[in-house]
């Protein structure tokens, strides 16, 4: 199956046939990225495009994402002309920015909407929020404070297709495609990283209805050292029960996110009956690895299309236990 190239397109041109391209989307990322080279002969030109151009990405002829560039790059020689360009999703914006704002008595969706409008990025809000009584930022990173607050929710935000966020929680879907290493998967690697975990998660905080101070501890019992990490709590007033099961949450996340399997499979997209479908993350798939006494199901938190002059068409998906996500040490 040849699944075509991965392309830019903006004020009606598309660019394709790129010497190499990845475009990389996570979980854990509020943008999805983007970088392509190419190697033209003479000096060429520099595609018209500039630092306010929205271009769509394209792969296997299905608009994935759209982003704007962050740098646009030209290396002009005697007889040959080489541009390399990396870009992100429109919601790079919220990462970058410096802002302050101040909002109360709102649910976290309704906070996310309400930051994202500011900075016109689109938001699809897919799982229900609980109010949060006060939510301030003073001269920080949105991206920082949304992020805090999606994950102490136990939710998911993540870049969309239409170069947005969306806020939901991690699938409980059904696994989409089986992966068996030796038949559909080409390559693995298991990655046990043991610098994510830490022996005490420790998570402080002020309740100022008591006026006194909190905090809830967890401890992951693998680590026999002393190697702890504390936690500020978000401002938004949790009570001793919210530092206690932050804690959790953070020892949980780290313990699962700590042992990952990265699957190298060819092609860009998995059979669904007669159609074929792009890999996605946040969908499950079963992973089967005999050798490394692997079988069960796992959720892609990253995922990596690929192509270059030497590999062709690859999807380098990185899976993990579902609690990785959820956060709940359930799977």
């Amino acid at each position: 199956m040849d699944d075509g190239q991965i392309e830019i397109r903006f004020d009606g041109i598309r660019y394709g046939h790129w010497k190499s391209a990845e475009v990389r989307a996570s979980v854990d990322d509020l943008c999805a990225s983007l970088r392509m080279d190419v190697t033209w002969p003479g000096t060429g030109n520099n595609l018209g495009i500039t630092a306010n151009t929205v271009v769509d990405v394209l792969v296997a002829g299905q608009a994935v994402y759209r982003m704007r560039l962050d740098s646009h790059s030209r290396s002009v020689g005697k007889e040959t002309h080489d541009i390399s360009i990396e870009g992100r999703t429109l919601a790079r914006e919220l990462i970058d920015s410096q802002y302050s704002k101040t909002l109360s008595g709102l649910t976290l969706g309704e906070i996310a909407r309400h930051l994202c409008a500011d900075f016109k990025v689109p938001l699809k809000l897919a799982a229900a929020t609980k109010e949060v009584p006060e939510f301030s930022m003073e001269c920080e990173s949105p991206a920082s404070a949304l992020i805090n607050a999606a994950r102490t929710a136990n939710l998911l935000l993540y870049p969309s297709a239409d170069g947005g966020l969306i806020l939901t929680g991690p699938t409980k879907a059904a696994p989409v495609a089986s992966l068996i290493y030796g038949e559909n998967i080409l390559g693995y690697e298991v990655v046990d990283e043991y610098a994510m975990r830490f022996s005490e998660y420790c998570v402080k905080g002020y309740d100022y209805e008591e006026n006194d101070a909190i905090s809830g501890r967890s401890r992951d019992k693998g680590i026999t050292f002393y190697r702890p990490m504390h936690i500020v709590a978000d401002k938004h007033g949790y009570g001793f029960g919210g530092c206690e099961r932050r804690a959790e949450l953070e020892r949980n996340r780290r313990l699962a996110r700590a042992h990952r399997i990265v699957l190298t499979v060819q092609g860009w997209r998995y059979p669904v009956g007669t159609d074929w479908r792009l890999w996605d993350i946040n969908t499950q798939v079963r992973a089967t690895i005999p050798q490394e006494n692997i079988n069960g199901v796992f959720l892609i938190g990253d995922r990596a299309f690929r192509r270059d002059e030497r590999g062709g068409t690859i999807t380098r998906l990185t899976v993990m236990n579902r609690a990785a996500f959820a956060g709940d040490g359930n799977g």
